[in-house]
């Protein structure tokens, strides 16, 4: 008959939907796994296995970034200048590493087992460390968003029931405890 109308101090914020973002960079590392399971088979002299492991890679790595760059369409982007670096830097790396190992495969392919093994290595080189400025990068983001929407949090919970809040209960047990410390002037 009566509706609860007491407001809870649970605060459910929407956090943005980065599952196309979370795809993307799962599908490149399921990429670069690949590619060096493709350069040990050429190094145990499975050529053909180790070229068709390589193609593999390569396709993950390409679909995995074209699922980064859609899921970063819908991306708000913070004023960090830093951590929008990184994602910028991660997904230039990344395309390098790209034509770096399509050159090496390219290589691979015409025989030329020491050149193309040499560019392959370079362009995964090159993907790794895109990778971890990509993750760098995002993480940074979501860490400045989860400590934005923390602060907003508290600022709607203290307004709504300044007693349960957790940092009116912090403040509060401050004073108590600066309250008992005697100052003898």
């Amino acid at each position: 008959m009566y509706k609860n109308r007491q407001y809870s101090c649970k605060c459910d914020c929407k956090r943005d939907d980065i599952d196309a973002i979370q795809k993307g960079i799962s599908e490149i590392k399921e990429g670069i796994k690949d590619i060096k399971e493709g350069l040990d088979d050429i190094c145990c002299c499975r050529i053909r296995e180790g070229i068709i492991c390589i193609e593999k890679g390569l396709c993950k790595v390409e679909k995995g970034l074209s699922d980064v760059i859609e899921g970063l369409k819908d991306f708000d982007f913070e004023c960090d200048y830093k951590s929008n670096m990184g994602i910028k830097e991660g997904i230039c790396d990344i395309k390098d590493g790209i034509k770096g190992v399509q050159e090496g495969l390219c290589n691979l392919q015409n025989c030329c087992l020491c050149e193309g093994i040499d560019l392959v290595r370079e362009g995964l080189k090159a993907l790794e460390e895109g990778l971890c400025n990509l993750i760098q990068g995002v993480n940074e983001i979501l860490a400045e968003r989860e400590k934005r929407r923390k602060h907003k949090c508290y600022e709607v919970c203290f307004e709504v029931c300044p007693d349960t809040c957790p940092e009116t209960i912090y403040d509060k047990r401050y004073d108590e405890i600066r309250g008992c410390i005697r100052t003898d002037d």
